[in-house]
C-alpha cells in the first residue's frame, strides 16, 4: 500500500486542538499496523456548514486543528471552503474533491512535482502602518480571486479599541494588504473565521487559501471605558469555565467589603472565535448581605425575584439598550423554575423570559439573570451552573424564540473564554 485517502465525519467538528492529536494516533496507527513508516495519508476539510445554532467559531477552530496536522510527515489537506453546499453537510461536488486529492498524490507520493497541489497557506503578518500586509505561501504568480472581485472574509482587529471589523482587501503579488476606516492600529487578522465562510481567494492554480488566524488579540479590560467603576469595590472573579456543583471564586474579597453598599454591579464577559462582547450592569442594592450577590448556588441562601431600581448599563453587544437609570428585575435562586410569569413581571410571557416561577426544588437547575423588562431584554443570564461547561451562559435575549432568557440552551460549551466580575459601591 502507497498511502491512504481519509474524508473526515462532521461529528468530530467540535473536538478543537484534540483533532490534530487524534490524527497522529490515527495515522501512526495505520502506519505501525502496514508496517510502512512512509505511508501517505492525504485527507479533506469538512465543508461549510450551519450546524444548528452552535457558534459560528467552532468549525473555522476544527479547520485550524485539521490545518495543523499537516505538520505530520507524509501528509496533506485539500481545501473545499469553495465547493460546498450550506444546505447539505455532504456536499455533492466529490469529483473536485477527487481531482484535488490526485493533486496531493501525484505531487508528494509519486514525485511530480510540477503540478500544484496546495492553495495558498498564511506565510507571514506585516504591520505597515494603518495597515496589515499578508503574505502566502503557495502563491506563485501572484494570488486571485475565483469571481474576480476583491478578496473578501478578511477582518482586521485595532490595537486599542473594539473588536474584529470587516477589512478592504487588495491582492498585491503573493499578498493581501488589509485596513479598514474603523481600524488605526491594527493588531490581528482572520480569514473565512466562520462556519459559512465560502471565501474568493486562490492561487493561479485555481485551489483556494487555507483558513487562518494571526497576530495578537488584545485582551482588553472594558472597565476602564465604564466611569463609575472607580468608585466600586471588587468583591467577586469567576473564569465560568470553572462553574460546577461547586467551585471557588479566582478571587473573592467578600471579606474586606466591612462597610454597608448601596450599590451592586455585574460584569460579564463572553469570547467567541476570537472576538469579545462584555456587558456591565450596575444597580440599587437588592440586599446588604455580600454573601449573596455572587452566583446563587444552595449554601448561599440567595433566593431573589424582585423588581430592580436604577439600572446603568454598559455594553458592546449588539441590540443591548444601554443607558442609565433604568428599571429591570432579578432572578437568582438555586432552584427549578418554570416559565409561568408568577410575579406579573410587564411584558412577560408563559415561556422562559423575564418571568419565571420559582420551584420547590432548592438544589435544583439555578437562576441567575437581570432584565429590563421595559425594553424585553435579557441583560445578562448564567443558568445550570452544574452543567460546567454546557451551563446555559449569554448576554442579551438568546437567539432562540422559545427560551429568551437562555434556559436549556446550553451555551457555555460555545465561548472560549467567559468571566463574570460582581462589585459593590460601599457607603
Amino acid at each position: 500500500i502507497k498511502g491512504a485517502i481519509w474524508y473526515q465525519g462532521e461529528s468530530n467538528h467540535g473536538e478543537g486542538k484534540l483533532y490534530t492529536e487524534k490524527t497522529k494516533a490515527l495515522v501512526e496507527g495505520w502506519r505501525k499496523v502496514w508496517n510502512n513508516p512512509d505511508l501517505f495519508y492525504f485527507y479533506v476539510q469538512i465543508a461549510p456548514y450551519q450546524y444548528g445554532n452552535e457558534s459560528p467559531y467552532i468549525v473555522p477552530e476544527f479547520w485550524e486543528a485539521q490545518t495543523a496536522a499537516q505538520a505530520i510527515p507524509g501528509t496533506g489537506m485539500i481545501v473545499t471552503t469553495d465547493i460546498s453546499d450550506l444546505k447539505d453537510i455532504h456536499p455533492r461536488n466529490k469529483k473536485e474533491v477527487g481531482r484535488r486529492l490526485s493533486l496531493l498524490a501525484l505531487n508528494k507520493a509519486y514525485g511530480k512535482k510540477d503540478i500544484v497541489c496546495n492553495g495558498p497557506s498564511f506565510k507571514e503578518m506585516k504591520i505597515e502602518g494603518n495597515k496589515l500586509k499578508i503574505v502566502f505561501d503557495n502563491a506563485e504568480g501572484g494570488l486571485k480571486t475565483r469571481d474576480g472581485k476583491a478578496p473578501d472574509w478578511f477582518e482586521i482587529i485595532d490595537a486599542e479599541k473594539g473588536g474584529f471589523v470587516k477589512a478592504d482587501a487588495v491582492i498585491d503579488g503573493n499578498a493581501v494588504v488589509l485596513s479598514s476606516a474603523e481600524v488605526s492600529n491594527p493588531i490581528a487578522v482572520r480569514y473565512g473565521w466562520h462556519k459559512l465562510a465560502e471565501p474568493n481567494l486562490a492561487n493561479q492554480a485555481g485551489l483556494p487559501a487555507l483558513t487562518f488566524r494571526a497576530g495578537n488579540v488584545p485582551n482588553r479590560d472594558q472597565l476602564v471605558f465604564i466611569p463609575e467603576t472607580k468608585d466600586y469595590q471588587l468583591v467577586y472573579d469567576l473564569d465560568l469555565s470553572k462553574l460546577g456543583a461547586s467551585f471557588k471564586y479566582d478571587v473573592d474579597k467578600s471579606a474586606e467589603v466591612t462597610r454597608s453598599f448601596d450599590r451592586i454591579a455585574y460584569m460579564i464577559e463572553l469570547t467567541q472565535g476570537g472576538k469579545s462582547k462584555y456587558l456591565y450592569v450596575s444597580m440599587d442594592a437588592f440586599t446588604n448581605d455580600v454573601k449573596k450577590i455572587g452566583v446563587p448556588v444552595l449554601a448561599s441562601q440567595a433566593v431573589f425575584q424582585t423588581m430592580l431600581n436604577n439600572l446603568n448599563v454598559y455594553s458592546d453587544a449588539e441590540g443591548i439598550k444601554t443607558g442609565t437609570g433604568m428599571k429591570g428585575n432579578i432572578e437568582f435562586w438555586p432552584n427549578n423554575y418554570g416559565g409561568n410569569n408568577a410575579k406579573n413581571i410587564p411584558n412577560a410571557t408563559n415561556a422562559y423570559d423575564w418571568g419565571d416561577q420559582i420551584d420547590s426544588l432548592a438544589d435544583g437547575y439555578g437562576s441567575m439573570q437581570i432584565h429590563n423588562y421595559d425594553a424585553k431584554q435579557t441583560l445578562f443570564a448564567i443558568n445550570n451552573w452544574k452543567a460546567t461547561q454546557n451551563a446555559d451562559i449569554g448576554i442579551g435575549n438568546t437567539p432562540s424564540a422559545q427560551h429568551t432568557d437562555w434556559t436549556f440552551s446550553q451555551s457555555g460549551k460555545n465561548y472560549e473564554k467567559k468571566r463574570l466580575r460582581v462589585f459593590v459601591k460601599q457607603q
